[in-house]
């Protein structure tokens, strides 16, 4: 064999490729943060052959990795030891074919319509797709049932997928399928921050990342599916699967001008566990996001209690829109006592909703609906009218020993551009005077917008009216606060005026409100007192105004009327 031969049989040595990556202006930690590998991942493939890894460093190149490895690739491509692809795997039933086929991580499997009408799987690379979208003479037919991003399958395409999924393992006991929908986070704040454009690309870098392991299919606005398949004994191992598909979020994502992290949440339906068919097992993976107050990265599998429990929401919201037009609502009041002398100082006005099919609905399960839409706007104006005609009618009736009314207000209610008109109309024309109107708000109200909330509570407290601190000490609990935004009271939360008695931190942290705001010369209510233990605490601490059922439970306004003047 001649020195010339001898040559071309020989491998690229490791300096060799690796300045070869560098003429490419890149480097190989650069490719693997490109493609959501580790920072190492590539450069260890040059030690450790692996064919995935190789191609990618080809591809980068500008060859075939039977260029640059001769000695272990056939004149094809072909790995010449027969390797197969490291890392995750799946079972890809051809059409046409019961038997699994590997579907390599860096190639796009998508489904084409032949002009007979019959169906065809196509496999392209990146590259080629490119390649084919750039080309004048490329018929954009042929890709017309793909959705907004024609590179990828769309949900007609993976119910076919996953029909075949499900037919083989029909055959294979032990073989399990989770259906995950990605659903991304914040898509619009996104596309709004960066662009049309980049958040094309975004979402083309994220399918290609997910499609490098797993079929996917893009579902339209903010969602992937993805399968993922395993040989499992039983649904608690198929979490692995999943959490490989949460990974790929873990890495930042290329697009024009830089890296973004992006977040998802992630919903999760197991075959056979949660549905035999194609439709209902997606169905079932996107209904299991939660309707309301879902995090950021969490895996949600389906569950048939927590949909009934998300139907059940679903119809509370339907009829909470004709819950006050059928007299449904009404307002209850809970006194706030001064324990020296016993007197009923203040009452708290707070929403009841009697359903007549539900009965007596518990705010914290409405309550977070009428936020989540416009509900809350006009039912929280009329709870503070409400409130306002009774309390003016307790002082005409001898209550005149009670100096205010305190109501609830909500984030979407005190942000909301005509709150301070409307609030100033209603206190004219019930005729109660602006001290004597008490709005409560949480800590994390004052994170929010934080110099349109300071401009608006500075006005209304310029005008008279009062601002208490709800539920201080749970949030944020920032002191600075107490000082730049016009707070006259502070509330000390049930939850530490429940653990006085035998937690040592609720304890503190009491007596540390008591202590600020003496200094500050505000005024303290503890909420939830139960019993008499807790009040007496309480008072030897220096807190003289409270509420809880030790004294009062919530009430209408009749009844009000008819305690101690």
């Amino acid at each position: 064999m001649t020195d010339q031969k001898r040559k071309i049989k020989e491998d690229w040595h490791r300096a060799d490729i690796i300045a070869a990556v560098r003429k490419t202006k890149t480097n190989l930690q650069q490719l693997s943060r490109r493609f959501g590998l580790g920072r190492t991942t590539l450069s260890n493939a040059l030690y450790s052959p692996c064919p995935k890894y190789e191609r990618l460093i080809a591809e980068q190149i500008g060859t075939v990795p039977q260029v640059i490895w001769p000695s272990r690739y056939n004149a094809d491509g072909t790995p010449k030891s027969g390797r197969g692809e490291r890392g995750l795997e799946f079972d890809y039933p051809l059409p046409g074919s019961d038997q699994p086929s590997k579907l390599k991580p860096d190639v796009l499997r998508q489904i084409k319509y032949s002009s007979q009408g019959s169906k065809e799987l196509v496999s392209l690379t990146s590259r080629e797709i490119n390649k084919l979208q750039n080309d004048s003479e490329f018929n954009q037919n042929e890709l017309a049932s793909f959705t907004d991003h024609p590179q990828f399958p769309d949900r007609a395409q993976f119910i076919e997928h996953l029909k075949r999924f499900i037919s083989y393992a029909q055959r294979h006991d032990s073989r399990k399928i989770a259906v995950v929908v990605v659903r991304l986070d914040q898509l619009r704040q996104t596309t709004l921050m960066i662009g049309e454009e980049s958040t094309h690309s975004l979402l083309t870098e994220i399918a290609l990342r997910l499609n490098q392991n797993m079929p996917v299919a893009y579902l339209g606005g903010d969602e992937f599916a993805v399968l993922r398949t395993g040989k499992v004994e039983d649904d608690v191992h198929m979490q692995d699967a999943v959490n490989e598909v949460k990974a790929q979020f873990a890495l930042p994502f290329q697009i024009q001008g830089g890296e973004m992290l992006v977040s998802a949440n992630f919903g999760v339906a197991l075959y056979p566990t949660h549905g035999h068919e194609a439709e209902e097992l997606l169905g079932n993976a996107t209904a299991s996001f939660p309707l309301f107050g879902n995090t950021r990265s969490e895996s949600y599998f389906y569950s048939p209690a927590l949909i009934a429990s998300a139907k059940q929401r679903l119809f509370l919201e339907s009829a909470l829109h004709y819950a006050q037009e059928r007299n449904e609502l009404s307002v209850h009041f809970q006194p706030q006592i001064d324990v020296l002398n016993k007197h009923m100082v203040g009452v708290e006005a707070l929403l009841r909703w009697n359903h007549p099919e539900f009965g007596l609905v518990k705010p914290d399960e409405f309550l977070p609906i009428a936020e989540s839409t416009e509900l809350i706007l006009p039912m929280g104006l009329w709870v503070i009218r409400k409130a306002c005609e009774e309390f003016q009618a307790l002082r005409k009736q001898g209550h005149k020993q009670l100096k205010r009314i305190t109501v609830n207000i909500s984030a979407r209610q005190f942000h909301d551009k005509d709150f301070s008109t409307a609030l100033l109309s209603i206190l004219r024309n019930t005729g109660v005077e602006p001290t004597c109107l008490e709005l409560e708000l949480s800590e994390s109200m004052l994170m929010q917008q934080t110099e349109q909330s300071l401009k608006l509570m500075k006005d209304l407290h310029d005008r008279g009216v009062h601002i208490s601190l709800d539920d201080f000490g749970t949030g944020y609990s920032n002191l600075s606060y107490i000082n730049q935004f016009p707070i006259d009271s502070i509330k000390i939360d049930k939850s530490f005026v429940h653990g006085l008695t035998h937690d040592v931190g609720s304890l503190a942290i009491a007596e540390a409100i008591l202590s600020i705001a003496r200094r500050l010369s505000l005024r303290v209510v503890a909420e939830g007192v139960e019993t008499k233990v807790q009040m007496d605490i309480l008072q030897d601490m220096g807190c003289l105004l409270m509420q809880g059922f030790y004294f009062y439970k919530p009430m209408p306004a009749a009844d009000i009327n008819k305690l101690p003047k």
